[in-house]
């Protein structure tokens, strides 16, 4: 793809005017959605849009597959618990102050792995989350063990309510993100993917501009990790297995890797084709799995890729 194709303008109107029907169809769905199990289904939507569009910005543009998000989302969604049950600090101070843990963590993660590429970075990455899993297992008089942690203040009193507070967010945090990715901090880092030691050899610091990845998606995953353990007024060692970094990452790949659009389409699809196939039970695994494969195998680039040569076609400029 030309350079033009991912940073001109007329890709970035289109894109930005994407995103500004999407945030009208995010704000207005409560006109048609009102049941509160549907907007709670949306809320993990929101949610799972954070985990995977923070994820994206560190890996689908440097190329270094973290294994470790968990670590970022349980670690935040613990401290804000922890912070609230012992010192009473309500969701507008936990919130940010998880998200500023989550960043130190993503510091911490990124120190440790300046030198690692491919799969000693993953292992690394993996090795984090996996221990903070078990600390919140063994020490289980602080963190509750495999019960957690339960009495957190609610993030919003109805279901309407933390429907709206993670939609703006989410939305904000899609545009800050997306508008970064468009930014000369973008640029280096698809051209740290790219080549790391051609753009080390041309003078970009690439340590410094990695561990900022790290931090910028570890601060917005804690935000969102924060926000889940105040609106289900609970926290559990479930959001720091590595089961939940492996799901951020099928978002990603499965949407779209490196374009922060993709990983939304990812996780709303996977998100609302889980919970739709509920009906089929012990048959929902196979058929889930089964469809993330034929798209990860018939789409490798992810389905919007698949969308935006579609809309290429319709409008004359597929070449």
């Amino acid at each position: 793809m030309k350079p033009e194709g991912l940073f001109g303008p007329r890709v970035l109107y289109r894109r930005l005017l994407g995103l500004s029907i999407f945030s009208a169809v995010v704000l207005l769905v409560p006109v048609v959605f009102s049941d509160p199990y549907d907007l709670e289904l949306l809320f993990l939507c929101h949610y799972y849009v954070m985990l995977a569009c923070s994820w994206d910005l560190l890996t689908g543009f440097t190329g270094n597959v973290s294994f470790g998000h968990a670590f970022f989302v349980g670690g935040a969604g613990f401290a804000g618990a922890l912070l609230n049950l012992h010192l009473g600090w309500g969701p507008w101070l936990t919130l940010p102050i998880g998200g500023l843990i989550a960043a130190l963590c993503g510091l911490v993660v990124g120190s440790f792995t300046l030198r690692l590429r491919g799969p000693y970075f993953a292992a690394v990455t993996f090795c984090f989350a996996t221990l903070l899993y078990k600390l919140i297992m063994i020490r289980y008089e602080i963190f509750g063990g495999e019960e957690g942690l339960s009495g957190i203040d609610w993030l919003m009193e109805t279901s309407l309510g933390n429907y709206y507070f993670s939609g703006i967010l989410m939305l904000a945090a899609i545009l800050f993100l997306y508008l970064l990715s468009k930014s000369s901090f973008g640029l280096i880092l698809r051209s740290i993917g790219e080549n790391e030691v051609a753009s080390e050899g041309s003078g970009i610091n690439t340590t410094f501009y990695k561990i900022v990845a790290f931090m910028i998606s570890g601060f917005i995953a804690g935000v969102a990790g924060a926000m889940y353990g105040h609106a289900q007024m609970h926290v559990g060692p479930e959001m720091a297995h590595d089961s939940l970094s492996g799901l951020v990452i099928i978002m990603a790949v499965v949407g779209g890797m490196g374009s922060i659009i993709g990983p939304i389409i990812g996780a709303y699809l996977l998100t609302l084709a889980n919970e739709s196939l509920r009906f089929m039970g012990e048959f929902r695994l196979l058929i889930y799995s089964s469809a993330v494969v034929a798209i990860i195998l018939f789409a490798p680039k992810g389905l919007l890729d698949i969308i935006t040569r579609g809309f290429r076609r319709i409008v004359g400029q597929e070449k």
